[in-house]
């Protein structure tokens, strides 16, 4: 039998009559939905893709497009019809399967989606995308299945490190090398930054004689972790030598931190419908002199403004626990236990050092008014108190086994966890019972509003922080209210924030060197109450003598910092690593 002749086995004639054949009517349909959808219009683009349909029901691709159309428009249930269109005529489609899943992720069904994921790891084991968003949902949902072929992730993750999100592995894995590889790549690959115009010239003058301009940019102004601590930050600026910008990128109603930084702050430029390269010029045009990142790689976060330039001297601060890996970012704001000198070169920016803790803090927020009972909580009155208020997705098994050794040694205790689903706290009864541990010594809290979140933490007696990522609002708020944080400093920028936090309260004994010092200190403190009972009160007495909660002196010290890396650009020099002492 004759093989079908290949195009280019025809000669130039029959090559030519192809190349001038009409287009089929699907096919004219599909040029113009794709035209229709790169100008934005897409219920124009949905009229093509739809009348293309009728001609061929069967096109799984066709349904696919449709899908990803009504996703432009945030369409979710719609998007997810269509694309379930796609996969009843391609079963095994991994490219369908991971679209469902993402499209259910974005719709908060992590339970329905991570199944998707997980087909779609067999089907295409080396999709680094879909195993970034398979390691997110089952660390949501505590399925710690993700822990035991973890080497196997990590490997396609480092493969095409450019692929998913740097934050999840942040929890994933203590590797800062590991991480700021992803964060470098991902930069490279997502803004292609070698397609960036280079903006060095700035129309501004010296900062000496007058105020330096500095800007803030984020869209977490409302009743976030962001917030919760720096809110007071604002309103402490000497404004005598410093002017606040607020590059304001939310869509959110007015609130009452969004009022009180607004308050505070000289501008406040609300910037959500501009595109990244206007806001950018918006600043330069503002003649900004510090640009400051309140983001890094969290949600909503817009790395592209800080790519183009907004001022001389941008700085990533407090939003994100590690390197950005842009080369246009000047500087991280750290200390000396979250960024050790050793640490640095996991940085693609300098490290600005504050000289005590990084963390900024609110003194000024009120104390609670009325404060539950363990009752309330439904916590033994007696037996001790173990905390877990870490977000559960920060759990692995390593802790997880200490903690249940833990209960097992300390009769009557209990561990308190946060976590309001219920499908996570049907995964950590089954891990309790799996360690030879009852559920009912895990005593589960719900999200509940900041000021109730506050006032039961006294409550508590230990609190026992997780490896790969600490506490770092949450250990803040358990020293200010009382109690002992026990953790052991890792490797990675977000693995050391605990340590730094309980040394600005000066509390070192807090801090384990290893897994078996972790134990042991936690263990001791729960079976000697008097060492308890002084420690706390230790803490109590420390707050208001020590450097976590000076807010006023926390903002002389970022200030001298500001002025230093100014005063650097200014004089010709480049970003350097700056200390005060």
């Amino acid at each position: 039998m004759n093989k079908p002749l290949r195009k280019n086995q025809l000669s130039k004639s029959a090559r030519r009559k192809m190349a001038a054949a009409p287009p089929s009517p699907v096919d004219v349909f599909k040029a113009e939905a794709a035209k229709a959808f790169v100008e934005g219009d897409y219920p124009r683009a949905r009229q093509f893709i739809t009348q293309a349909l009728t001609l061929a029901p069967e096109d799984a691709l066709l349904h696919a497009e449709l899908a990803s159309n009504f996703m432009q428009e945030a369409k979710y249930d719609l998007a997810l019809r269509h694309l379930m269109g796609a996969l009843k005529r391609e079963p095994t489609n991994p490219k369908w399967l991971s679209g469902i899943g993402t499209i259910l992720m974005l719709m908060d069904r992590y339970e329905d989606a991570v199944g998707f994921f997980e087909a779609v790891y067999q089907l295409d084991p080396e999709n680094a995308m879909n195993v970034s968003r398979l390691v997110q949902l089952q660390m949501d949902l505590c399925k710690w299945e993700v822990y035991e072929d973890q080497k196997n992730k990590l490997r396609i993750l480092d493969n095409d490190p450019a692929n998913g999100d740097p934050f999840t592995t942040l929890l994933y894995v203590d590797d800062p090398a590991f991480q700021k590889k992803r964060a470098v790549t991902k930069m490279k690959k997502q803004l292609r930054l070698a397609d960036f115009k280079q903006q060095n010239a700035f129309d501004r003058t010296a900062t000496a004689g007058r105020r330096i301009r500095i800007g803030y940019f984020s869209n977490d102004f409302f009743n976030h972790a962001t917030m919760l601590l720096m809110a007071q930050h604002f309103e402490l600026h000497n404004s005598d030598r410093f002017e606040v910008f607020i590059y304001d990128y939310s869509n959110q109603p007015t609130n009452a931190y969004l009022q009180r930084v607004v308050k505070a702050a000289d501008h406040h430029k609300p910037v959500h419908a501009m595109k990244d390269e206007d806001v950018a010029e918006l600043a330069r045009d503002d003649q900004l002199d510090i640009a400051i990142d309140l983001k890094g790689y969290t949600k909503g976060a817009r790395p592209a403004i800080f790519a183009f330039r907004a001022a001389p001297v941008q700085i990533s601060y407090l939003g994100y626990p590690g390197t950005t890996g842009l080369p246009t970012m000047d500087y991280f704001v750290a200390d000396a236990v979250t960024v050790p000198k050793e640490g640095r070169r996991h940085f693609s920016e300098k490290i600005m050092y504050m000289p005590d803790c990084y963390q900024v803090n609110d003194n000024s927020r009120p104390r609670p008014e009325q404060t539950p009972t363990r009752a309330d909580m439904g916590l033994p009155q007696d037996g001790v108190v173990f905390c877990a208020f870490n977000n559960h997705n920060k759990v692995s098994p390593a802790e997880f086994d200490i903690w249940m050794d833990l209960l097992k040694q300390v009769d009557g205790s209990v561990l308190w966890f946060l976590a309001g689903a219920e499908a996570l706290r049907v995964n950590i009864r089954k891990e309790a019972e799996a360690r030879g541990v009852s559920a009912e010594r895990v005593v589960f809290a719900d999200r509940c509003s900041t000021p109730d979140h506050i006032a039961r933490l006294p409550l508590a007696d230990i609190f026992l922080d997780t490896f790969a990522c600490n506490a770092h609002t949450t250990a803040s708020e358990l020293m200010w209210s009382g109690v002992p944080v026990v953790t052991m400093p890792g490797q990675q920028f977000a693995a050391r924030v605990a340590a730094s936090i309980v040394s600005a309260v000066n509390c070192p004994e807090l801090i384990a060197q290893s897994v078996d010092e972790y134990r042991d200190i936690a263990l001791r403190l729960a079976q000697n109450p008097s060492e308890l009972a002084a420690l706390r009160a230790k803490i109590t007495q420390n707050i208001p003598q020590t450097p976590l909660y000076d807010s006023e002196g926390y903002m002389k010290n970022f200030e001298a910092l500001l002025e230093l890396a100014i005063e650097r650009y200014d004089n010709g020099l480049k970003p350097d690593h700056l200390h005060l002492d």
